[in-house]
Parts: C-alpha cells; sequence; structure tokens
C-alpha cells in the first residue's frame, strides 16, 4: 500500500490526468456515501439534526510538534468533543517529516477513519491527494500560501480548506505593543527572532514583517533591503539603517537547532538589545538567558512572543525579573480549543452534509481564520489560566459556541455566519461568559 501511495506523490501529474478519465469520481462517490451519510438536500429536507442521528465518525489529528497545546489539544478532542459529537480521534506520534505523515495517514484509513486534520502543512499537496484516495476529509493548519495552492487548486472532493490565525491582525498586535513601548529614539536597541519565517512559516513571517515595519515607521527609517526580505533571511543579520538603531533578526528555534539558544545569549551580551521580540514560542527557552543577561549586565531587556495558553506562559507572566517586571511583557495568545475547533468544525460539517460552509467562493475552499489577543497584565494572564486546562470544564470555544457553527444544528447557517462566530470570540467576550 505504501509503495502504491509513493508512486502516487512521485506522478502526481499522471495520476491526475488519469484518475479524470477513469475511477476518480466513482471512488469519490463510494467514500461520500460512507463517510458522509447526509447529503444537504436531505438535511434541509428534516430540519436540524443532533450527532446521534449520524454513525460514530473517527478522526485522524496529525501533530508535527510535541508541545504543551497538544498535551491540550488532546484533551480537549478526547475528553471533551468525543462524547458530545458522538466521534472517536485517533493521534499521532510526532510527524516530523513525510513519511511520518503518510504512514499516520494510511494507518488512519486502515482503521476506518473518515478524516484528517492535519497541523502539519509542509506536504499539504500530496497528502490532500492522498486523502482523496482513501475518501477521506483533510483540513490543514496554515494560512493560504503558495505552497499549498495544489491542494486548494486541485479540484480534490475531500479538501476541506484549511485553519489558522489572521496572520495581518497579529501583526497590528506587534506594531501597537511597539508604538506603545519602544523608546523615542531606538537607543534601546531591538533583536527579533524570526523563527521558522525563512522557511514559509507564514505567521512567523507576519511577525517578523510587523516588527519591522513598525519600527520603520516609528522612527522614520530607511532599510537597505525590503522588509519581507529582511523577515525571509536564513541567517542571522544586523539590519541596516540610516538612523543607526541597532536591529538584528536572528532565525531559527531552539527545537532541534543546536546552538540557537547560544546565539541568542551571545546576542543579548553584546548589550546592544533592549527589546526581544519571537515571532514563534520560543520565550520559555530564551527565559533563562534573558535572566541571565539582565543580572550580570543590569539591563532590563521586554519581552514580547506569540503564544498559546500553558504552565509555560502562566509560569512567565507570574516571574519577576530583578526589575520586577513580568519575564514576559506582553504575549498575543492563542486559544488551543480555539483553533482545535476550527479543524474540528470543518471535517464535522463536510462529515454530516455541510461541506459548503467551508467554500470561500463556488469552485474554491476557504481558510476559516481567527485573531490572536494582546495580553500585556498578570490579570488577564491569570484568568486565561482557568480556560482551555486540561482536565478543566471552561473551554473558550465550548459546545455552545461550536454548535452555533454546524450546519446540522442551523440548517440555514453560512461560511459567513461560521467566520463572524470567531471574528467575535475575544478576551471580554469570553470572560463575560466563563468568568474568572
Amino acid at each position: 500500500m505504501k509503495k502504491r501511495l509513493t508512486a502516487v506523490l512521485l506522478c502526481a501529474a499522471m495520476v491526475l490526468g488519469l484518475t479524470a478519465c477513469s475511477g476518480k469520481e466513482s471512488s469519490v462517490e463510494t467514500a461520500a456515501q460512507t463517510t458522509a451519510p447526509a447529503t444537504e438536500a436531505s438535511l434541509a429536507e428534516g430540519g436540524a439534526k443532533t450527532p446521534q442521528d449520524f454513525k460514530k465518525f473517527k478522526i485522524g489529528v496529525c501533530e508535527p510538534q510535541a508541545i504543551d497545546e497538544v498535551v491540550i489539544r488532546r484533551d480537549y478532542y478526547e475528553n471533551y468533543l468525543a462524547s458530545r459529537y458522538n466521534v472517536e480521534f485517533v493521534f499521532s506520534e510526532q510527524c516530523k517529516d513525510t513519511d511520518d505523515e503518510l504512514t499516520f495517514i494510511e494507518g488512519c484509513a486502515d482503521a476506518g477513519c473518515d478524516a484528517i486534520i492535519s497541523y502539519r502543512s509542509v506536504d499539504a499537496n500530496q497528502m490532500a491527494q492522498v486523502c482523496e484516495e482513501y475518501g477521506m476529509q483533510y483540513v490543514i493548519n496554515t494560512a493560504r500560501i503558495p505552497e499549498v495552492d495544489g491542494a486548494f487548486e486541485g479540484g480534490y472532493e475531500t479538501f476541506q480548506g484549511s485553519f489558522g490565525a489572521d496572520n495581518e491582525h497579529v501583526g497590528q498586535l506587534c506594531r501597537d505593543w511597539l508604538s506603545s513601548n519602544a523608546s523615542d529614539d531606538g537607543s534601546e536597541g531591538f533583536m527579533i527572532t524570526s523563527s521558522l519565517a525563512f522557511s514559509g512559516n507564514i505567521q512567523h513571517l507576519e511577525t517578523a514583517i510587523a516588527a519591522l515595519s513598525a519600527l520603520q515607521s516609528k522612527y522614520n527609517l530607511t532599510f537597505e533591503d525590503t522588509v519581507e526580505n529582511l523577515a525571509k533571511t536564513s541567517a542571522p543579520i544586523e539590519v541596516a539603517n540610516d538612523k543607526g538603531i541597532n536591529i538584528y533578526i536572528y532565525p531559527g528555534s531552539p527545537s532541534g537547532m543546536e546552538g540557537w539558544l547560544e546565539g541568542v545569549s551571545a546576542a543579548l551580551q553584546t548589550g546592544k538589545y533592549g527589546v526581544l521580540i519571537h515571532s514563534g514560542q520560543s520565550y520559555a527557552q530564551t527565559a533563562v538567558v534573558v535572566d541571565e543577561v539582565e543580572k550580570n549586565f543590569d539591563k532590563d531587556i521586554k519581552v514580547a512572543s506569540i503564544a498559546s495558553m500553558s504552565e509555560s506562559l502562566i509560569n512567565a507572566f507570574n516571574t519577576q525579573d530583578k526589575f520586577g517586571n513580568s519575564s514576559l511583557n506582553m504575549a498575543s495568545l492563542k486559544s488551543t480549543s480555539l483553533v482545535s475547533s476550527m479543524g474540528f468544525i470543518s471535517v464535522y460539517n463536510a462529515l454530516t452534509g455541510y461541506a459548503a460552509l467551508n467554500d470561500s467562493s463556488e469552485n474554491e475552499k476557504r481558510t476559516l481564520s481567527f485573531r490572536m489577543w494582546s495580553l500585556d497584565t498578570l490579570d488577564q494572564i491569570n484568568t486565561c489560566a482557568n480556560w482551555d486546562v486540561k482536565g478543566g470544564d471552561k473551554w473558550i470555544m465550548d459546545e455552545s459556541m461550536i454548535n452555533q457553527c454546524l450546519g446540522i444544528m442551523n440548517p440555514d447557517l453560512t461560511a459567513d455566519d461560521v467566520q463572524a462566530v470567531y471574528n467575535g470570540m475575544t478576551y471580554e467576550s469570553t470572560l463575560e461568559r466563563l468568568g474568572k
């Protein structure tokens, strides 16, 4: 079976041509009969349904990382959503490469899975075709970027689009924070860890671009290259500018990159950088380094980062540095249940006959997006610490919110209605609904 899949991936163009002439239509039809027992027409006739009106769906979850967010997501799926929506989840080990993901998807197909939610989008173009062959619904966690165009434009009936952060909004949060917290002359200096922007991670890229753009605007700087090219650098660079302000782009991450933390330490020890901006979630790993530099050089370093709710984040805000400040000054927070619910809703609507809720236009699937929250006070973080907790009962995207996004319960629901639910999920609205 795996050899056949490998051949499919290597000869994608040939397979697409052949399936258009023979067999693709019938294989998808058979899959639809087993994985989506209701059609939109039949549901409209019968009105609203409940999860118990359908067979028990089985959904595979592909994870490329082993971090706190993954642990919380598994608890949310397995112990909260599964019983409420009559589904079973199958979880991968850490899928580090193409072979890992192929093996997992193959195992899911053998286990009778109806859908795949993948948090690894690197090989989405190929995996969309593989899932089509197996008749499994497939959705990916990424923004719409050129690297996944093949999945969106391949005409796959089982591909249900993507979901992820509104990266322009993430960039704006970064710009707002810098505008309020950076000095008038920029003399403190700025270090930006651009994470995996160089390898195509759109969120890391947008955050790095936003940080550079904010500095450029605040200090009326002229760079020798575009902010896009600077943000995508694969090697550490000093960003030359006409005002002589110290700006340093440092790509990579502490995961699997030997010497990365040592590089952060060396840069901060020069004393040239008083603001550290993480476009990824590296704040926990760099906390010790920052603390050592602050103590040894008597220099207050402000830190801002993308973050998920976790023990690491709570500890960071509740840990004071030598100057009496939290070790993390600002977090652009993404809720684990919020992100995880998007993947679930996308495949569940498809399986229950409401695939049109994943459409952006007549011929293409859309990217469902959410907006991160900017949190910079201990009270905000400690409040969020009671939400999206493993084994807890206060999920930011709880049953009442998910039900608003399901076609079976709202037959007249539109794709815009679903997006509106996510756009309305703010810290303030969640506090009002869930309380502290």
